[in-house]
């Protein structure tokens, strides 16, 4: 072999490893695959869906909160899970959708650490109707959490109708649970 043969074969080797390395270093770009921290695809975990929402303040976790809303006028139901991700017992003081408190049926007895306490489903022992509230399907309702130990939890769940797997959550909903409860004037009878 000539010399000018091994400098052309040296040159053409050479040029090979820089257009790879040149390939390999544009291929996250062109690819799409990776666009930024703040791709989509990246902050779809955060979105609130009608698949429930999930949030945490200190050691107590919120899982799939969802408010399901009955035919028609009927009644909303508020579902999800609550867990303590801690070791010490927490408590839920109050829960809030849109800016109404709702009361637990029978009341939620306190959360010991590692526990977990779902609500509202139809298998679940503590039911969480929601009074007065009329939310459309579809809408964001705001839902506050009020833990003893853990602090406040503000989140906003979507409304979604009795309908597919949510059918037959508002059925537990008795009348009386969705009535707005009554105020004292108005309940007092008029003086003779």
């Amino acid at each position: 072999m000539t010399n000018a043969n091994l400098t052309q074969r040296a040159l053409a080797r050479r040029s090979s490893i820089a257009l790879a390395a040149i390939a390999l270093a544009a291929l996250p770009a062109l690819s799409g695959c990776w666009s930024g921290k703040d791709a989509t695809t990246n902050l779809q975990a955060g979105m609130n869906t009608g698949n429930g929402v999930e949030a945490e303040v200190g050691e107590m976790k919120v899982v799939d909160v969802t408010l399901v809303r009955g035919q028609g006028v009927g009644p909303a139901q508020l579902i999800g899970t609550i867990v303590n991700n801690g070791t010490s017992v927490d408590s839920v003081d109050s829960v809030e959708v849109d800016g109404k408190t709702i009361a637990f049926t029978p009341a939620l007895k306190p959360i010991l650490g590692g526990d977990a306490v779902a609500f509202g489903y139809q298998d679940a022992a503590t039911k969480a109707p929601v009074r007065g509230a009329k939310p459309e399907v579809s809408t964001y309702v705001p839902v506050t959490f009020n833990f003893q130990n853990a602090g406040q939890l503000k989140i906003s769940v979507m409304t979604v109708p009795d309908t597919g797997f949510y059918s037959g959550i508002t059925n537990t909903v008795t009348l009386s649970d969705v009535r707005p409860a009554a105020t004292p004037a108005a309940s007092a009878s008029p003086a003779q």
